[in-house]
C-alpha cells in the first residue's frame, strides 16, 4: 500500500510497505502481503489510517519530548500518530502530541555535528560479527538523543548526577574486597562512573556483584564489550553459580537465535530462605560495618608482605655481595636498642660526623654512647668499611624480623576479629538473600513463548526484560537488541579501553546510567588511521576524536575530576615478582598483591638469543609480516628440556607483537599451547607465559622498536602469566635502544636467580651471513670454501666437507649444483609441468653420493630468505621441486637460512642414511 497515503499497523507495528491489501471480515481482517501471502488477524490488532497531512520538515527544527530529531525529511500526520521519514530513508512513528516544530532556520548544534562526524566514519568501518555497513545503519537510525540518556550528558558535557546518600544494604554474593566494595558504591551513586581494573584485580567479580545489586533493585542492566569474549566471562560465571536464567545473551542475529533456541529457565529448588528477608538484610548491614575496618587491616597486612618480599630480595643480593668481602662478622651489636631503626640512626650520625671531621672528637663519642649505647670506637676506626658493612648486614636481618612481627600481629588481630569467618558469613547471607528474591520472582513464572523476531514487539518486550533483566551483548549490537527508544537503567561497558567511540556511543545512547570498566594502562582499541583521509571533516573537540580516544579515555577527558573513579588495587593473578614489575612501572605501586606464587616454578626467566640478525620481514605474498625463527627455536629447546618439563601444555601460552610470528609458532609448538598476538591475549591468562619480542639489530628491526616497546603491550604481555613469565629476546638490542623492554630486562636481571638468566647456545652456520655473529663461528668464517656466488651455499659446502672428512663418513662424497635431469634416468613418470621444470636446467644445491657406486643418497637445498621465503614465485618452484624429489624417492633435506642447529640436523640425517644402507646390506 502507498506509504504516502496509508499507515497500516499490525500488532502496533508499521507494516504499510509490506501489505498489498486487506479486507475486514467479521471479527477478523484478512491481510494480503506483497508476494501473495494472506493472513487473518483479529480486528483489534489491525489499524488502518489514511489521508495524512504532509509536512516538509527538511529545513526545520523538530523536537520530540524536548529531544531534537535530526536528519528529518518529511512528517506524515495520521491523527494522533506522526510518521517521520528521515533522510537516510527509514521511518519512525511518534506520538504527535509530543512533537514540536520550530520553523526558524535549522541551526546545526554540537550534537548534530558530532553525529554527522561519527556517521561519516561509520561508512568506512565494519564489525567482526555483523554484516557490512552495520554501524552506518545504526548511526542512520540514531535520529534523536534522549535527554535522560548518558549519551545526552556525554555530548552536552552536563554535570553528573550524584546521589550523596549512603547505603549500607549492598550485597556481595560473589565475594569482594575493599576496592570492589568502593567501586560498587560509587557505581550506584552516579549516572556515570569509572572502575579502573588493572590485570588480575577481579573486574568480572566486581561486575557480577553490581549485577546482583541492580537486580535486587529491579533495575535493567546490559553488560557489553567490544567483543563477545569479554562478556563471555560474565556469562560463564552466572552459569557456574546457577544464575543464567536472569540473563539473555543477545547481540547479533546468530546469538539471538541460539539464545531463544536454548533459553534458560529457573529450575533451582531450595532457594527459598528459611529466615525472614528483613532479618537477612539487617544481618548483612551489621556485617558491612564490621568487615570494612577488617578489609583495611587485611590490605595493610598484604602491603607489609609486599615490603617484606622486597627486603628479602635485597638481603639476598646483599648476602651475595657480603660473602665475597672476607669480613669478620659482628656477633653482638653494641647498641642499647637492637632494631633496624637504631642501626640507620647510628649510620646517619656517624656519616654526618665524618662529613664534619668530628668522628674522633670526644663530644661526638659521648653523644654516640648516650644516644646509641655504642662504645666500640677502636674497632670502628680500625676497620671502618668492614664494620659498616656488618651493620648493614644486621640491618636487613632486623628489618625482616620486624616486618614478620608486624604481619603476625595483624594476622592475630584479623583472627581475633574473625575476618575470614565474617567474609564467609557475608557471602552466605548475600547469596541467601539474592536467591530468595529470585525464587520469589521466578517460582510461578512460565517460560516465555517468544523468539528472536517477536520478543521486541510491543506488549512482549516488557515481559521479556522483566524476565531477563540482564542483557549480554557487544557494544555495537546493543541498540539492535531492544525496541527503539528503550533505555536500560544501567549499561556496564567492560574492557572499555578497547571500545572505540562509535560503538561506545551506541551503547551510551540506550541507558540512563553507565559504568565504564577498563584500564588505560592496557591495550587501546585499534582504529584504521587511513579513514581520517576519507571523511569530510576532522574538526571536532579533541575529547570526541575517534582517532585519539576510546570510550574510556573520552569519558575521563570530558568529565575530568567530577567523575567518580575507583582503582581496583587488590591483585589475585600473578606471582608477586611478576606483577610487581607492572606495579612499579605502570601503576605507581598502588596494586596490592595477594598471591603467594608457585613454589616449583621460577617466576621470571630471561632468555637471550645468540648474536646475529635473526628477524625476517616477509613483504610479498599473502602472509606478510615480521618473524624470528631463532627465538622460536630457542623456545622449542627450552620447553623440551626435561628439567623444565611442564606436564600440561594447556597451561602454557605464547604471545608476540606480530601476527606472522604467532603463525610461525603455531606450526612449531605443541598444539595445546595457545599462541596469539598480545592484542588478542588481553583478558586471558596462563600459568606459564612465553613472550617473543621478534626484533633484532637490523634496520627493519630497529624500525619496529616504537611498536614493540609500547608500554601497553609490555604491561599486557607480562601480566598474562600467573606463575612464570619467560622473555625471549635479542642479545642486546633493547638494552640499548628501548625504554619499556629494557626496564623489563633490568627488572628480570635483578629479580631472577642466575640460573633463570639464560644465554642461548643455539647458533646457525648461516649466522655468518650477518655483520655481527657468534664467536663460536669465527673459526668456520676463516676457512670458507667458494663454490657459489651465494655465501649461504659456500657456508653449507664448507660444513659438508668438514663433516665428510670425519672417518665416520668416509664412505660418502659430495657434489654441488647437480642438474635434476642428471639424477633421473627417465622423466616419464612426471607431469608435463614437472618435466618442463626439469628440462629448464633445474638443479639441486648439494648431492651426497655413496663413494663406492656414486649413487645419490641425500639431496640438500639451501633456501635464502630473500630468494625463497620472501619470493612467492620461488616458493611455488620449491613446491614443484619437492614433488619431483618425492617421486625420485631419495632422502632430502632443506636448510632455510633463518633456521638453526644445521650441524646437528645434517649429521642426524646422514646417520639415518648410513644406518638405512647398513640395514639393506644386512
Amino acid at each position: 500500500m502507498d506509504p504516502d497515503k496509508y499507515l497500516v499497523l499490525i500488532n502496533e507495528e508499521d507494516k504499510t510497505s509490506e501489505v498489498e491489501s486487506f479486507k475486514p471480515e467479521g471479527s477478523k481482517v484478512k491481510v494480503k502481503y506483497q508476494g501473495g501471502k494472506e493472513y487473518a488477524f483479529n480486528k483489534q490488532n489491525v489499524v488502518l489510517l489514511e489521508n495524512p497531512i504532509l509536512v516538509d520538515v527538511d529545513e526545520k527544527l523538530l523536537f520530540y519530548r524536548n529531544n531534537q530529531l535530526f536528519n528529518s525529511k518529511v512528517m506524515l500526520i495520521f491523527g494522533e500518530t506522526a510518521k517521520i521519514i528521515f533522510k537516510a530513508g527509514h521511518s519512525q512513528l511518534f506520538d504527535y502530541k509530543f512533537i514540536k516544530v520550530d520553523s526558524s532556520k535549522n541551526q546545526r548544534s554540537k550534537i548534530q555535528e558530532l553525529l554527522e562526524y561519527w556517521t561519516d566514519i561509520s561508512k568506512y568501518t565494519n564489525t567482526d560479527d555483523e554484516k557490512d555497513a552495520f554501524l552506518l545503519k545504526e548511526f542512520s537510525k540514531l535520529n534523536y538523543i534522549d535527554s535522560q540518556s548518558v549519551l545526552s550528558s556525554y555530548m552536552n558535557e552536563s554535570n553528573l548526577i550524584i546521589d550523596s546518600s549512603s547505603s549500607n544494604h549492598t550485597i556481595f554474593p560473589f565475594r569482594f574486597n575493599l576496592s570492589q566494595k568502593q567501586a560498587l558504591e560509587h557505581a550506584l551513586k552516579s549516572n556515570v562512573s569509572v572502575i579502573e581494573g588493572p590485570p588480575g584485580t577481579g573486574k568480572t567479580q566486581t561486575i557480577l556483584n553490581i549485577i546482583a545489586n541492580l537486580v535486587m533493585l529491579n533495575k535493567t542492566v546490559a553488560v557489553v564489550s567490544g567483543n563477545n569474549a569479554a562478556v563471555q566471562n560474565v556469562k560463564d560465571k552466572l552459569v557456574k553459580d546457577g544464575y543464567e536464567f536472569i540473563a539473555a545473551s543477545l547481540g547479533n542475529s546468530d546469538n539471538k537465535k541460539h539464545f531463544f533456541k536454548n533459553a534458560p529457565v529457573y529450575r533451582e529448588s531450595g532457594w527459598e530462605s528459611d529466615r525472614e528477608e528483613l532479618e537477612l538484610v539487617e544481618g548483612i548491614k551489621k556485617l558491612n560495618d564490621r568487615i570494612h575496618s577488617l578489609l583495611e587491616l587485611n590490605n595493610s597486612k598484604a602491603k607489609l608482605q609486599q615490603k617484606l618480599s622486597a627486603y628479602c630480595l635485597e638481603q639476598q643480593h646483599f648476602e651475595s655481595y657480603y660473602s665475597n668481602q672476607n669480613l669478620q662478622e659482628i656477633i653482638n651489636l653494641p647498641f642499647y636498642r637492637k632494631t633496624s631503626e637504631s642501626i640507620i640512626s647510628f649510620l646517619a650520625d656517624y656519616h654526618i660526623a665524618m662529613e664534619k671531621n668530628k668522628s674522633d672528637k670526644f663530644l661526638h663519642r659521648i653523644n654516640m654512647f648516650w644516644k646509641h649505647g655504642f662504645r666500640d670506637f677502636k674497632s670502628l676506626k680500625e676497620q671502618e668499611v668492614g664494620y659498616i658493612i656488618n651493620l648493614q648486614k644486621h640491618y636487613y636481618k632486623l628489618k625482616i624480623e620486624e616486618f614478620k612481627k608486624k604481619i603476625a600481629s595483624i594476622q592475630k588481630e584479623l583472627d581475633g576479629g574473625e575476618f575470614t569467618p565474617l567474609l564467609k558469613q557475608h557471602e552466605e547471607l548475600s547469596t541467601k538473600l539474592f536467591r530468595h528474591r529470585l525464587h520469589i520472582k521466578y517460582k510461578n513464572e512460565s517460560p516465555l513463548q517468544m523468539n528472536e523476531s517477536s520478543y521486541k514487539k510491543k506488549g512482549n518486550f516488557n515481559k521479556f526484560i522483566t524476565h531477563y533483566p540482564v542483557i549480554l551483548s557487544t557494544t555495537h549490537s546493543l541498540r539492535n537488541c531492544v525496541p527503539d527508544g528503550f533505555l536500560f537503567d544501567y549499561v556496564i561497558i567492560d574492557e572499555s579501553s578497547q571500545v572505540d567511540l562509535l560503538t561506545g556511543v551506541l551503547a551510551l545512547s540506550c541507558c540512563k546510567n553507565a559504568i565504564i570498566v577498563g584500564d588505560m594502562k592496557q591495550l587501546p582499541q585499534i582504529v584504521e588511521m587511513d579513514i581520517k583521509k576519507k571523511i569530510a571533516t576532522n574538526e571536532v573537540e579533541e575529547a570526541y576524536d575517534y582517532f585519539e580516544h576510546n570510550i574510556l579515555s573520552s569519558v575521563i577527558k570530558i568529565f575530568e575530576k567530577s567523575l567518580p573513579r575507583v582503582l581496583l588495587r587488590e591483585h589475585y593473578r600473578c606471582h608477586p615478582q611478576i606483577i610487581n614489575f607492572c606495579n612499579k612501572k605502570y601503576y605507581n605501586e598502588e596494586l596490592i598483591p595477594f598471591t603467594l606464587g608457585n613454589e616449583i616454578l621460577s617466576p621470571l626467566v630471561l632468555i637471550r638469543t645468540e648474536k646475529g640478525n635473526h628477524m625476517r620481514r616477509v613483504t610479498r605474498g599473502n602472509d606478510k609480516g615480521n618473524f624470528n625463527q631463532r627465538e622460536l627455536d630457542v623456545i622449542v629447546q627450552y620447553l623440551e628440556n626435561p628439567l623444565r618439563h611442564v606436564e600440561d601444555a594447556e597451561d602454557i601460552g605464547f604471545a608476540a607483537p606480530y601476527r606472522k610470528q604467532v603463525k610461525t609458532a603455531l606450526s612449531l609448538l605443541d598444539s595445546q599451547i595457545e599462541a596469539d598476538t598480545v592484542h588478542k591475549y588481553q583478558g586471558r591468562e596462563k600459568s606459564i607465559m612465553l613472550f617473543s619480542t621478534v626484533l633484532d639489530h637490523s634496520y627493519m628491526g630497529r624500525f619496529g622498536i616504537p611498536f614493540v616497546d609500547d608500554p601497553c603491550i609490555i604491561n599486557v604481555a607480562v601480566s598474562r602469566a600467573r606463575d612464570q613469565f619467560i622473555l625471549i629476546t635479542d642479545q642486546s638490542l633493547f638494552e640499548k635502544e628501548s625504554k619499556e623492554v629494557s626496564d623489563l630486562i633490568r627488572y628480570m636481571e635483578y629479580n631472577a636467580l642466575d640460573e633463570n638468566i639464560i644465554q642461548s647456545d643455539i647458533v646457525s652456520i648461516f649466522d655468518l651471513l650477518y655483520k655481527d655473529y657468534s664467536e663460536k663461528l669465527i673459526e668456520l668464517q676463516s676457512r670458507l670454501l667458494n663454490v657459489s656466488r651465494f655465501k649461504s651455499e659456500n657456508i653449507m659446502w664448507t660444513y659438508i666437507q668438514d663433516l665428510l672428512s670425519d672417518s665416520e663418513y668416509n664412505c660418502f662424497t659430495a657434489g654441488t649444483q647437480i642438474y635434476l635431469k642428471n639424477l633421473l634416468s627417465s622423466i616419464d613418470q612426471f607431469t608435463e609441468k614437472e618435466r618442463s621444470y626439469i628440462k629448464h636446467n633445474a638443479s639441486v644445491d648439494f648431492v651426497i653420493y655413496h663413494s663406492l657406486n656414486n649413487k645419490p643418497v641425500l639431496l640438500i637445498e639451501v633456501d635464502g630468505f630473500a630468494s625463497h621465503a620472501n619470493n612467492p614465485e620461488q616458493l611455488r618452484r620449491d613446491e614443484l621441486k619437492d614433488s619431483i624429489i618425492k617421486k625420485y624417492d631419495v632422502p632430502f633435506i632443506r636448510f632455510p637460512t633463518t633456521g638453526s642447529n644445521e650441524r646437528e640436523k645434517l649429521k642426524l640425517k646422514l646417520n639415518e642414511v648410513k644406518n638405512s644402507i647398513y640395514l639393506e646390506r644386512s
